[in-house]
């Protein structure tokens, strides 16, 4: 009889102290959206301004149609991967053996972004010159971040590096 107690009391401490699944999905996606801040901003207009950014580096146009950007999700799962909407919309161009004019002018174009509210941000990596000439990055007060690397890969690839990722943007 004592083992009969025991153990429906083990039951009902561990039903009662356990995750619920009634509920939770709701308030994870209350506790996610209230993380989130609202934006007026949409996919469509943030890759139209990311490709803008982009087009204007490399003195070429670049398409600006949202089907070809990468979307990165401004929120997180249970399994930490990246989900939206809302998303951040990254518009980005790879070179490989770009002239040496073409590098020139890309590192000196983004300098152009300064004059238009963007400020450079220094990097955390120890490996990497904080004043490199061949790799720049830039952020303005919305949250675009637009940035130029040249530099040789890992598999010995020459090429130039072209990334503007806007702030979230909602569908649309």
């Amino acid at each position: 009889m004592r083992l009969r107690a025991a153990v429906l009391m083990t039951m009902l401490i561990a039903t009662a102290c356990g995750p619920s699944s009634e509920g939770s999905t709701d308030d994870q996606k209350a506790q996610t959206s209230a993380m989130t801040p609202p934006t007026e901003l949409t996919v469509t207009e943030a890759a139209r301004t990311a490709a803008g950014y982009v087009s204007m580096i490399l003195g070429k146009p670049v398409n600006p149609d949202p089907a070809m950007a990468r979307k990165i999700g401004c929120r997180t799962d249970d399994a930490l991967m990246s989900v939206g909407p809302p998303w951040k919309v990254q518009v980005y161009e790879w070179l490989v053996d770009p002239a040496p004019e073409l590098v020139d002018g890309a590192l000196a174009r983004i300098d152009d972004l300064l004059a238009e509210g963007f400020g450079p941000i220094p990097s955390d990596r120890p490996d990497q010159e904080q004043n490199s000439p061949t790799h720049k990055t830039y952020r303005d007060a919305r949250g675009y971040v637009v940035s130029v690397k040249a530099e040789t890969t890992a598999g010995g690839v020459y090429g130039l590096d072209v990334h503007a990722t806007s702030p979230c943007a909602n569908e649309g």
